[in-house]
């Protein structure tokens, strides 16, 4: 059967293993895997999905309506991004104040810093339909994030709010989006250095948390890539990964998102072809280059200096990148596109035989 979040699909003799070793039936495994909440590794090992902040949410959301409708809301069912449909407990539920929250289930992944958090969402009375962003919710400070002075709710969760919203509530409502402990947790990571202040993002690409740890992400690589044989692509995350499926016409069960593991997917590859789908800061990372040495510009993160040179240098820019392009192929034999958040092309090394 077909991974309805991944898109990988799983040979019956690996599920029948996966589900005598770790014993349960063999339809209550389908069911699981249906659900998209676990995924399978070659050795037969099940780990759990988790849900985003974004499904998070919604699910408050929905919750927060069914509340300010005069209706129960010990459990709520919505429809992720990926468009399948979960069901999450509700926590702290005030019916008289319309406020409902749902726990963040980080699954089997371990360093996710979100894991724990609650997600709150408040309905009330209002003229149209509308979504607030309250306390905890990150505000994008920096240019190359989004909309400087807006809250970093990703709009496709947005929508995902309004739908769900709107299966329960019709009428004029204003669902007011907030994270208690949002800013707090905030100031101990990386958010503030990247230009999101005062709390945590609402996001999430499909909806569900990959709960791949360091120990057991190299595993899911090999039984990802082992069966493409034409032509793979390796992206640094989903971003990139959607950039090529639109601009490039790149078929999308060929991509395999390997985050920090992209040069080790093309390494375990076996596909006659190979291409890399890398975003600037992480194509950075990838070659330990720090842009501030070839910038005299005072910038905070590599997207930062993007959207500034685009503006002021173009040119430099693209060479810049297009630099690391050629440089990364010629270390993994790859093709390399470099992409911004805009969807332009910023840099791309095409090996003569293509």
């Amino acid at each position: 059967m077909r991974d309805p979040v991944s898109g990988r699909e799983y040979p019956e003799a690996l599920i029948k293993t996966a589900a005598e070793i770790n014993g349960i039936s063999y339809d209550a495994l389908i069911e699981e895997l249906k659900r998209g909440r676990v995924v399978l590794l070659e050795d037969g090992k099940i780990l759990k999905r988790g849900y985003t902040t974004g499904t998070c949410a919604t699910a408050a959301s929905k919750a927060a309506a069914l509340l300010f409708a005069g209706k129960e809301a010990k459990k709520v069912e919505v429809t992720t991004a990926a468009g399948i449909k979960v069901e999450m407990a509700v926590e702290n539920a005030d019916a008289e104040e319309s406020i409902a929250c749902v726990r963040v289930d980080s699954g089997d992944y371990k360093g996710d810093t979100f894991s724990g958090l609650l997600i709150c969402a408040r309905a009330r009375q209002f003229p149209v339909f509308a979504i607030r962003a309250g306390k905890g919710i990150g505000i994008i400070k920096k240019a190359g994030l989004g909309k400087v002075g807006a809250p970093d709710i990703y709009p496709h969760i947005l929508r995902d709010i309004e739908t769900n919203v709107k299966e329960v509530i019709t009428g004029g409502v204003e669902i007011e989006i907030f994270v208690p402990e949002g800013e707090a947790i905030a100031k101990d990571t990386v958010l503030p250095m990247l230009g999101i202040e005062g709390g945590i993002p609402i996001f999430g690409a499909t909806g569900f948390i990959e709960p791949y740890t360091e120990d057991g992400y190299k595993h899911v690589i090999d039984f990802v890539v082992r069966d493409i044989r034409e032509i793979i692509g390796v992206s640094t995350g989903e971003k990139s990964k959607r950039i090529a499926v639109e601009k490039l016409n790149f078929p999308i069960d060929n991509i395999v998102v390997a985050g920090n593991y992209v040069c080790y997917a093309i390494e375990k590859s076996r596909a006659k072809k190979k291409v890399i789908f890398a975003m600037p800061a992480k194509i950075c990372d990838m070659l330990e280059i720090d842009a501030h040495d070839h910038f005299d510009l005072e910038f905070s993160t590599v997207a930062e200096l993007v959207e500034r040179l685009k503006v002021a240098d173009y040119e430099r820019l693209k060479s810049f990148f297009q630099t690391l392009a050629a440089e990364l192929a010629r270390k993994t034999g790859a093709d390399v596109y470099v992409f911004d958040n805009s969807s332009d092309t910023l840099g791309a090394f095409i090996s003569d035989d293509d």
